[in-house]
């Protein structure tokens, strides 16, 4: 019995630490760096008249700017499920009190 407690924790732990790290935050924060690194190797590249340098910036501007939008889609959506239970909770509601009311 013990040793099922402790897989079912670990199974838990491992859920969880696979949440937070494909979640918005996360993708959001790591949008964030990938864009600033790659901010900073555009202008130094461009600085120093290494194109190749610039060029692996913007690509990595760009991408980090995909995972930081991928990050607010996420939130977006998390919203807009928060709303639609919050109106089914609602509609629930209203239904039982309708048939309470027959």
């Amino acid at each position: 019995m013990i040793m099922d407690d402790k897989d079912d924790a670990r199974a838990r732990i491992h859920h969880a630490t696979e949440e937070a790290a494909h979640s918005a935050a996360a993708d959001k924060a790591k949008g964030l760096v990938k864009e600033t690194v790659g901010k900073a190797k555009e202008k130094i590249g461009a600085a120093i008249g290494d194109h190749e340098l610039e060029a692996k910036g913007t690509a990595q501007r760009i991408e980090g700017k995909k995972d930081r939008l991928k990050g607010e889609i996420k939130d977006k959506i998390e919203d807009v499920k928060e709303h639609i239970e919050a109106g089914a909770a609602v509609l629930k509601e209203k239904i039982d009190e309708a048939r309470g009311k027959k």
